[in-house]
């Protein structure tokens, strides 16, 4: 097989990786609190990613800035992202989820336009706009007025939306960085970093309730994300990148929406509507207008998993 192919079938699969992330997680927050699940994930990476950080800790960033830069990807893309972005999934269905995984994209373009100055043709206009109109769709529920921000279903869309910024947000800050220094040794020192915050804010969680929740599917919850989505999954979208033009990944990204409904139908059971899944055809739609299209940049940043 030829080393372009595999390095495809590899970025396909770590995208089923991280697509099967969301009924996982979906399944796991019905017991436990979010930031305890994510105490759990990343503990179980960080144990399996410390030896690898330890030994290349040579190569981690010496100036400042991008010591400080690595702070920043770490708050926004480990923490601040998966709090919200569990903290809405705990409200929200996992075929939501899946379905406005697409929105980071858009964000990720719209940014790059307004911090990067790069520039954005026609065609990327009308797909942000189709890609705008599928979100709303999917968080409103269909063709109508939001009814309240503090309703349950509406504020978990909106949490998860607020996470997906925060990703695209770690794109940007993280686009020099990764250029710069092995992606993957700077996702362990992120995984691992994150425990700072984790660490308290799960046992803390766990201590305002009670640890009756805690069962083997939050185990097998804990294992499948730690180890299957954040190591195996990172290593395999990082191994895939480093073989193959940033544009023949692009296409790869829509397994996410697919399979990860696919998955929430067929093992939680749930039954998105009409307005949901048109809300997520569009966004596709738009996704494929903008990012597939978009010509793509020698300095585009490996980081971006879109998801996981």
């Amino acid at each position: 097989m030829r080393p372009e192919r595999r390095a495809l079938l590899i970025l396909a699969g770590a995208n089923c990786l991280f697509a099967g992330s969301y009924v996982t997680a979906k399944l796991a927050l019905a017991t436990w609190p979010f930031a305890s699940l994510n105490m759990v994930r990343f503990t179980v990476a960080a144990l399996v990613l410390a030896p690898y950080l330890w030994r290349h800790r040579r190569l981690l960033p010496r100036d400042r800035p991008d010591q400080l830069r690595l702070a920043a990807m770490c708050a926004l893309g480990f923490i601040g992202n998966k709090a919200f972005e569990y903290w809405g999934l705990s409200l929200s269905t996992a075929t939501d989820m899946a379905l406005l995984i697409g929105a980071e994209a858009l964000a990720t373009v719209v940014l790059s336009v307004l911090l990067l100055g790069e520039r954005i043709r026609r065609v990327e206009t009308v797909g942000l706009v189709l890609g705008g109109g599928g979100i709303y769709l999917i968080v409103a529920g269909g063709l109508r007025l939001p009814g309240g921000f503090g309703a349950g279903h509406l504020l978990g869309n909106l949490l998860i939306l607020l996470s997906l910024l925060l990703e695209a947000c770690f794109t940007i800050v993280g686009k020099t960085v990764v250029s710069r220094y092995p992606p993957f040794l700077v996702t362990s020192a992120l995984v691992c970093g994150s425990l700072v915050v984790w660490w308290p804010a799960g046992l803390s969680a766990l201590a305002a309730r009670d640890w009756s929740g805690l069962s083997w599917s939050v185990v097998a919850a804990g294992l499948y994300l730690g180890i299957v989505t954040t190591v195996v999954g990172y290593w395999a979208w990082f191994y895939g990148l480093q073989r193959v033009m940033p544009g023949a990944v692009a296409p790869l990204l829509f397994i996410q929406p697919l399979v990860g409904t696919a998955l929430a139908v067929l093992i939680a059971g749930e039954r998105p509507g009409l307005a949901t899944l048109f809300g997520g055809l569009l966004v596709i739609a738009g996704v494929i207008m903008v990012v597939v299209t978009r010509p793509p940049l020698a300095s585009s940043p490996p980081a971006a998993a879109g998801g996981g």
